[in-house]
This record gives structure tokens, C-alpha cells and sequence, in this order.
């Protein structure tokens, strides 16, 4: 993980809506994000450099730009082998996980110590470094490869007179001129417009910049909170600190004063079926205008490319690359904005390609290997379903208003618990037809309907189970199989069977070198 303590507090945790309790219905996932952040903070040595995968190849990059996917892909660069040398355009690293999160969500002490296990493998770095277009060619010429890393900088517009022109703040510059240790002007009531990361970074920061009871402070939002990227728990926090959620409603007109915002008119919205995007479209509702008082205007509602920092014809292409040689985009400057893991994945992506450009081949594949677990034992409980998961403390609203951290982990007694929720996917429980004897004591004991008497099992092309013809008639089975996606991974099978037909075994995914010839 390339920024654990970081990831442990920000992730958008895609990782848990795959986890098993979610199918099983036992009090949610496994609160796998917020357990990074507590081995991070708990870790007894200070983060530092990782050992290589390969020698000094004598190659030379250069990575512009020190966000998540250009700080992955450093990372990445150097274990491959290559010599980097990082640009950065503002005087610290971190990218818009310094800028753009604000650091009562994030502390800057764990960005400061993460970026710096990364730099300390012997990185060039070069901060206050503006590259352009022509700078970028100049790059590609001295360098084996070039990484553009720079993010999505460029802000979208509402496309409203009197908005656009400067009646309104970025959600970008104001979280950003708030993140470097300034105060923007804010003055109530404070209307955000949008409902992405910014958006409710934004109403979040302003409540602080407002204080408790300063004044009103309210997001705007097109579509409804199943739709805003805040989840459930930011949700609430939200709420705590009396800041007003209103959906269903987008800005259609302003009114200035002196060149100043004094209020919004709104139109309510009502969504339609769904679009390719995920998300359903809106329909304007006529005659449903409203006007919403306003002395301080956000505009949130997203970033996107600036690709003047591209070289002339120069184009996006598959895998990181562009149609330029030696010349590669990661992140959102490749994707679009998305977030901070996404943009890690999307460097160890651009890092991999780079590799592979420069050396001639893929030198580094995934393998999955699968032992024999001599025990079979995980020390998991029937029990461990039944433990309700322990809610991250937070600071007491009153105490918020201020640069302080508002999670504040687990705590020690709730740590165990939350971990021992896990149900130990890489380990799977197996039956040899050949010693089975039919005599059922593995159904017996295990404590769900996780063990089946089955007469015919229908898998898919790569082998993995589709689904069964289950029997309750031993004479009719044809043999007993273990379901993976219900076993809890007791081991009371294991421990019954009367010929040892039972074993288990556990599967581990490592990054190994290879040879470029297979």
C-alpha cells in the first residue's frame, strides 16, 4: 500500500463492497479501510523505502507532478530499477491530497512522512517547478521517458453570467487557499454548489470558517445523497455541524450586487431513468424556481484536463501512453478526476508501462500461489458473527470547529474485533471424493448451511462454481461439497472428519520478477 495512513482515512473503499459480509447480511463489511489507518498509526518503525525488484538499469525518468499517481509511480520507477527525477510546481508533496483534502480529514503530518518514504529512495526532486508544453519536449529529450501526473486543474464552470467572471470562489481554490494555512472571505450564508469530494470538503470548511452558529451554510446538489460522494457516516457529521443538504435542485441564475453574489435561483429537478453513466438524468420541473439568499458562492462541480500542457498532437492513447514516444499519462490528467486510490492504481498502471517501453517487455507479473495449510486452522469463531463492528470515535462537535482531526481511530479495545470480523477468504476448506465416506458428520457441525450434499455442481469456463443440484437424500449424492461464498471458515469440518478427507488450503498473490522471454 503506497499511502496507508493516508488511504486509511480517505479511501472511497471500493475494496469493502466486495467483502463477504456484504452477500451475508452480518452488519456490513469489514471495516477494511479503517483498520489500514490503525496499522499504519500503530506501526513501531518509521515508513521508509521499499527493497527493489530489479538492478540499476540506467535509464532516467522524469515524473511531473507530486499527487497520488505521480508519487506511486516514483515509487514504482525506482523499484523497477530507473532513476527519477520529480517536478512539482508547489513548494510541498502530496498533490491534492495536500490542497484539495483539508486537514481535519487528513493531517499533513502523515502526508509529510508517506511522501517522504517514497522521495528518500534517492529521488530527484525538484519543487517550485512549472513545466509547460515546451518544457515537457525539452524533458523528453534528456530523459529515457516522461510521466505527466498534473491532475485534473482545470474547473468546471456553472456557464451562468456574473458566476464564472468571478462572483463565485472555486471549490478548488477555496480548499486550497484554506489547506496552505490561509482564511478565505467567507461571509453567510454560504451556498456550495455540487455534491463530489470537493463539495462536501467545502460546506465542511466553511462551517469552520463561519464557527458554530455563524451563520447558514448549506450544499446544493443536482441529484439526491445516494448520489453525493460522501457516504453515510460523512453524512452525519455533516448534519452535526448543522450544515443543511438540499437535492433535487441545480442553479439556473445569480444575482449580484457590486459585482458580489446576493443570491441563487434554483430550479427543482426530478431524475429519470438511469444513463450509461450510473447516474439517472434530471429533468427540470417547470415553474419550480426558488431564490436561496447567498453571501458566499462555491462552485464544486468538478475539474477537468488541461491539456495545454501537452506538446502539440500529442493524444492520449491505451495503457498510460500517448501517440508521442516515451511520453506516458497516470492519474486523473489520464482518466479523468476520480480519487486518491484510483489515482494510486492508475500510477502503478503507468509505472508498469514505462517499464515495460524501456526495457522491452513486462518484467514484473502477478502469481497466485496456493499451499496447503498444514493446521487448516484460522482461529475464527461462529461467534465473530455476532460482533457487532465498533463505530470510529470522533470529536465532539462542539471541539470541531478548528484544524483538528475529527476521527480519531479506533481505540485499542476495538481494534481486535473489527479485524477478527474477517472471514479469511484466501483460505478455502476442500473435500477428496476419493476419502469422503458419506457419513455427514462435516454437515453436522458446521454452523451454516455451508456444507451440501449435492448431485451435480455446474461451473464456469475457469472452473469456479456457477451453481448446484442439492439433495437431502444421501443415497442420491453424488458427493459432499463445501460452498466457499457461506463457509465462516471455522475449520469444525476439518476437525470432525473421521478419515481426514478434509483440507485446507490458502491462496497468496505476490508481484514477482520474471524474464522478459516468458
Amino acid at each position: 500500500n503506497v499511502f496507508p495512513g493516508v488511504l486509511g482515512r480517505v479511501c472511497t473503499r471500493p475494496c469493502e463492497d466486495r467483502c463477504r459480509h456484504q452477500w451475508t447480511n452480518t452488519n456490513g463489511p469489514v471495516t477494511i479501510c479503517h483498520l489500514k489507518r490503525e496499522a499504519a498509526d500503530r506501526k513501531t518503525t518509521p515508513a521508509g523505502p521499499l527493497a527493489h525488484w530489479f538492478a540499476d538499469s540506467g535509464k532516467h525518468v522524469a515524473v511531473i507532478g507530486a499527487g497520488p499517481a505521480g508519487l506511486t509511480a516514483v515509487r514504482e520507477l525506482r523499484r523497477y530499477g530507473h532513476e527519477v527525477s520529480l517536478f512539482e510546481r508547489h513548494g510541498k508533496l502530496g498533490g491534492m491530497m495536500r490542497l484539495g483534502i483539508p486537514v481535519f480529514r487528513l493531517p499533513r503530518r502523515v502526508i509529510d512522512e508517506e511522501c517522504q518514504a517514497i522521495v528518500a529512495d534517492g529521488v530527484d526532486v525538484r519543487l517550485g517547478e512549472d513545466v509547460d508544453a515546451a518544457r515537457v519536449d525539452a524533458l523528453l529529450t534528456a530523459h529515457d521517458a516522461v510521466l505527466l501526473a498534473t491532475g485534473t486543474m482545470r474547473v468546471n464552470g456553472l456557464g451562468l453570467s456574473g458566476v464564472d467572471e468571478g462572483g463565485a470562489l472555486s471549490g478548488l481554490e477555496f480548499m486550497r487557499r484554506y489547506n496552505l494555512g490561509g482564511k478565505p472571505p467567507v461571509t453567510g450564508p454560504v451556498v456550495v454548489v455540487g455534491g463530489g469530494f470537493t463539495a462536501v470538503d467545502c460546506v465542511r470548511t466553511a462551517r469552520r470558517l463561519l464557527g458554530l452558529g455563524g451563520g447558514d451554510v448549506r450544499v446544493m446538489y443536482r441529484r439526491t445523497e445516494a448520489h453525493m460522494a460522501a457516504d453515510h457516516h460523512e453524512l452525519e457529521q455533516i448534519r452535526e455541524e448543522d450544515i443543511a443538504i438540499e437535492t433535487l435542485v441545480s442553479p439556473v441564475a445569480v444575482t449580484l450586487d457590486q459585482g458580489r453574489v446576493v443570491s441563487v435561483t434554483f430550479q427543482r429537478n426530478a431524475l429519470g431513468a438511469d444513463v450509461a453513466s450510473g447516474k439517472p438524468a434530471i429533468t427540470p420541473i417547470e415553474g419550480s424556481e426558488f431564490e436561496q439568499p447567498c453571501g458566499t458562492l462555491i462552485v464544486a462541480i468538478g475539474q477537468s484536463w488541461d491539456d495545454r500542457l501537452l506538446p502539440a498532437g500529442v493524444e492520449r492513447a491505451s495503457n498510460c501512453g500517448t501517440n508521442r514516444e516515451g511520453l506516458f499519462v497516470a492519474g486523473d490528467f489520464n482518466t479523468g478526476a476520480t480519487d486518491v486510490i484510483h489515482a494510486v492504481a492508475d500510477g502503478k498502471a503507468a509505472a508498469a508501462a514505462i517499464d515495460s517501453s524501456l526495457m522491452g517487455g513486462e518484467r514484473k507479473r502477478p502469481l497466485v500461489t496456493i499451499a496447503l495449510e498444514e493446521s487448516g486452522e484460522t482461529g475464527r469463531l461462529r461467534d465473530h458473527d455476532l460482533v457487532l463492528p465498533a463505530p470510529m470515535r470522533t470529536r465532539p462537535v462542539a471541539a470541531r470547529i478548528n484544524r483538528r482531526e475529527v476521527d480519531l481511530g479506533f481505540g485499542t479495545p476495538a481494534v481486535e474485533p473489527n479485524a477478527l470480523r474477517c472471514y479469511f477468504c484466501n483460505h478455502k476448506y476442500e473435500i477428496d471424493q476419493d476419502l469422503c465416506i458419506h457419513c455427514d458428520w462435516c454437515i453436522r457441525v458446521a454452523p451454516r448451511d455451508c456444507i451440501k450434499r449435492v448431485t451435480r455442481l455446474f461451473r464456469d469456463e475457469d472452473g469456479a462454481p456457477l451453481n448446484q443440484i442439492e439433495t437431502d437424500r444421501p443415497h442420491e449424492a453424488t458427493y459432499i461439497w463445501i460452498d466457499s461464498d457461506q463457509c465462516i471458515r471455522c475449520g469444525n469440518c476439518l476437525r470432525v472428519c473421521p478419515t481426514g478427507a478434509i483440507s485446507c488450503r490458502k491462496s497468496e498473490r505476490k508481484d514477482l520478477p520474471t524474464s522478459i522471454e516468458g
